[in-house]
């Protein structure tokens, strides 16, 4: 049975909604109403409704601003306003919060249930595409485990194996290998999903069909392979086959590409963790080649530096080398993977042409420049990056030999990575300083709302909420409350005002509710809070 719960201020429709229903025997569960968003907001986080019917102009938190906080606790719960005529304006604010549905007061109890019904069938059928997709995601969860089990050399050949079949796969194999892979897309986020979801579909065709291979999906644009064979030449004709799947989809998708690494194969499955770190290194080298295709362990004598050596430095397109691959990394990398981009980036300008002095005065002051645009495109600051790697005039001391230009660009790239993880840590302390200070200075204001302050630090009102809620460890609304008590008390203790009084000074203009909230909030009302002394 579906749960409701009823947020609106004008009582006589409150009740009569309430009242007026036969909730059960719709199929609903009326869960509990109130007569404002503040009030509303606490009830909703314990009863966690399926559905809310909201009125959007409401005293002290409006619909809006209750819907906002909603959808970011339950997003899954459906939304229904109630408005009046001259309320339209609110629309298209409605519509970007993510509610279902919009009825006009005033409402029928005939017209709510057949809304209701539309949306309890909408509800089930979401849930019932979820039931759907949940096995298939238990599954990659489960392939995730296993491959990280694989590879980490912590556990055991037998439970590793005991765990496979309950998976449904065989590990058994005279061979092994493994395989790294990456999609990327100039779309960015957009990676078009409906043709990687083609793409997975096409590697679990070949799953059940050759039965020598396992995928696990890393995350949404990354994968881990495991191959296997019965022999030498088993295993060497799935690694083809591999290869020819995806050399003929991404042949196919253009707006996809991919780079991919093949480690050296194996025969013992605990040697799957030396395997897997080889390949990896080797897979760190992906934002500095060019994409669709897979790239292998190089031989000896045959390294990326010796095939370039000849090149020479008027054909080197240095731009389309710096940026495109550089910002990616810096974007994207880890810090474990910093040596490894850059030797191999050194690699492909060739011995021979790093050896001059102006090429290198180039090259640093290209990735000098792409490093402080992604901070600055990031919202980070640069100026920190001058202070831990100096400016652009200081630079020209590392330039006197390869190694210490090598070691330069490591150190400028450990930085860009250090400061963007160290933003991300921190980002929002100065915001929510200034919203806590506006808060504190403010809070006596019955007006003042989540949609005022968020205004007051530059941020939307959803993105506000969210990130609030995530660095404060509560919600704005429960943040202004405790700031609210603790100045009550105080007056409570050091005054003599009146309780109607001390309510109007602390921002509530309802003495009833500021006293039904101080007892709520403090386990007592006001009266027996001063008698305590």
């Amino acid at each position: 049975m579906l749960k409701v719960f009823l947020a609106e201020d004008e009582i006589v429709m409150r009740e009569g909604i309430k009242n007026n229903i036969d909730w059960q025997g719709e199929g609903f569960e009326f869960v509990g109403d109130a007569g404002d968003g503040e009030l509303a907001y606490p009830i909703i986080q314990k009863t966690r409704p399926d559905i809310l019917i909201t009125d959007i102009k409401m005293p002290f938190m409006d619909g809006l601003e209750l819907s906002r906080l909603v959808k970011h606790e339950l997003p899954e719960t459906k939304i229904i306003f109630l408005s009046g005529y001259d309320e339209f304006q609110y629309a298209k604010e409605a519509i970007d919060i993510g509610i279902t549905d919009y009825l006009v007061k005033p409402v029928t109890g005939a017209q709510l249930i057949g809304t209701l019904k539309k949306i309890g069938q909408k509800i089930e059928e979401e849930r019932g595409k979820q039931k759907q997709q949940a096995p298939e995601e238990a599954r990659s969860a489960g392939r995730q485990r296993l491959f990280r089990h694989m590879v980490s050399g912590k556990h055991t050949y037998a439970s590793v194996f005991q765990e496979a079949k309950e998976l449904g796969l065989e590990l058994i194999a005279e061979q092994y290998n493994i395989m790294l892979l990456q999609l990327f897309s100039e779309e960015k986020e957009d990676v078009l999903p409906e043709k990687i979801k083609a793409f997975e579909q096409e590697l679990e065709k070949y799953m059940e069909q050759s039965g020598n291979l396992i995928v696990a999906k890393q995350s949404r644009a990354e994968y881990d392979f495991v191959l296997k064979g019965t022999g030498q030449q088993s295993l060497a004709e799935t690694t083809e086959q591999v290869k020819s799947l995806l050399a003929e989809y991404f042949r196919r998708e253009t707006a996809v590409e991919y780079v991919a690494a093949l480690g050296t194969p194996v025969e013992r499955f605990s040697e799957l963790q030396q395997c897997y770190r080889q390949t990896n290194l080797c897979f760190s080298r992906r934002y500095s080649v060019e994409r669709n295709q897979i790239l292998e362990e190089e031989t000896p004598g045959e390294t990326a530096a010796e095939v370039l050596e000849d090149v020479k430095l008027g054909e080197l397109n240095i731009s389309s080398l710096s940026q495109r691959q550089a910002e990616a990394f810096l974007y994207t990398g880890t810090r474990e993977e910093v040596s490894g981009f850059v030797e191999d980036y050194f690699a492909q300008l060739g011995d021979g042409n790093v050896k001059s002095i102006f090429l290198r005065q180039y090259v640093v002051m290209d990735l000098y420049v792409t490093a402080v645009s992604v901070l600055e495109k990031s919202g980070y600051k640069s100026r920190d990056l001058v202070e831990r790697c100096g400016d652009a005039k200081e630079m020209v001391a590392y330039l006197t030999t390869v190694e210490q230009t090598r070691e330069y660009i490591k150190k400028l790239f450990s930085a860009v990575l250090d400061l963007r993880s160290e933003a991300v840590d921190g980002k929002y302390d100065g915001i929510m300083q200034k919203a806590k200070t506006y808060i504190n200075d403010h809070f006596e204001k019955d007006g003042i709302s989540l949609n005022m302050v968020a205004a007051e630090v530059n941020l939307s009102p959803s993105h506000f909420s969210t990130v609030f809620g995530q660095e404060m460890g509560e919600t704005f609304v429960e943040y202004l409350t405790r700031i609210r008590m603790e100045k009550a008390k105080e007056l409570l203790r050091t005054t003599g005002k009146k309780v109607t009084e001390i309510a109007f000074e602390v921002g509530y203009r309802d003495a009833h509710y500021f006293s039904n909230l101080f007892k709520k909030t403090q386990g007592c009302t006001p009266g027996e809070y001063r008698s305590r002394g």
